[in-house]
């Protein structure tokens, strides 16, 4: 399937209005308008960007914040996320998030927390 670029101009602005609408009145995703409209999902984030659209927090299940909880407190043990990582089994990046998402302060390289750390290279 090819996706189908976007127009320019006075034509580009009733899309965008298009895709806002689509978003915040009938609440669908980025993805469900893609499924619907056939624009690639960058195309249409970026035109609701240009309408001005309040993005929505991403959906998390009750899973992922029991999750996320979970690797704050090992995180908060003076785990490492790469050591929180290999205790959950997922990945770096998403560990990180995670724990973000969980609450934790993320901790420097010397242990300090990354305000403390701003405030110690003053």
């Amino acid at each position: 399937m090819s996706v189908r670029r976007l127009p320019k101009g006075e034509e580009r602005a009733s899309l965008a209005a298009d895709f806002a609408r689509l978003y915040e009145d009938e609440q669908l995703s980025i993805r469900a308008i893609q499924a619907r409209t056939g624009y690639s999902y960058t195309g249409i984030r970026t035109l609701l960007i240009e309408a001005r659209v309040t993005f929505r927090e991403p959906a998390r299940s009750e899973t992922t914040l029991a999750l996320a909880d979970d690797c704050a407190r090992l995180y908060r043990r003076d785990l490492s996320i790469r050591a929180v990582a290999a205790e959950v089994g997922y990945g770096y990046r998403y560990t990180r998030d995670l724990i973000v998402l969980g609450g934790a302060v993320l901790r420097d390289g010397d242990g300090r927390s990354r305000t403390a750390a701003v405030e110690a290279s003053r």
